[in-house]
């Protein structure tokens, strides 16, 4: 399964980034989502299935090479607006659109660009699963 294949087996449409953890030594990146749902079928949808929601899901990037943030300051702290992947080199560009809000309340897009080879998902309860499919 490609990594956009992968992606679309997810609900992370109103869903918030708890956190971003940056692991150097072991090349990962890790997106803390507060709840993620999976879609069973793509052709279907969602259909608003909590049965087998993963509450403080884990997004792992893996094999991580390039990672940025624009704007530089805001945190991505809120609500995630988009996610995709494409092919680039040996790996793949990940690009995440994540709401930062300040104290004010006062929104910013804040794009998280990652180049990795890979992704999988990390239910917090048992968490020596890697989940790929």
């Amino acid at each position: 399964m490609t990594p956009s294949q992968f992606l679309q087996t997810l609900y992370l449409a109103d869903r918030a980034c708890m956190g971003l953890v940056i692991d150097c030594w072991n090349a990962r990146v890790e997106m803390v989502v507060d709840r993620v749902s999976r879609i069973r079928s793509v052709s279907e949808g969602w259909n608003f299935d909590a049965t087998g929601d993963i509450e403080k899901g884990r997004l792992v990037f893996e094999k991580v090479t390039s990672l940025s943030f624009s704007p530089t300051g805001p945190l991505p702290n809120d609500v995630i607006l988009e996610i995709h992947a494409e092919p680039v080199g040996d790996g793949h560009r990940f690009t995440i659109k994540i709401a930062s809000v300040n104290n004010q309340g006062n929104s910013t897009e804040v794009t998280v660009d990652i180049v990795a080879s890979g992704l999988f998902l990390v239910d917090p309860s048992c968490p020596q699963v890697e989940i790929r499919s």
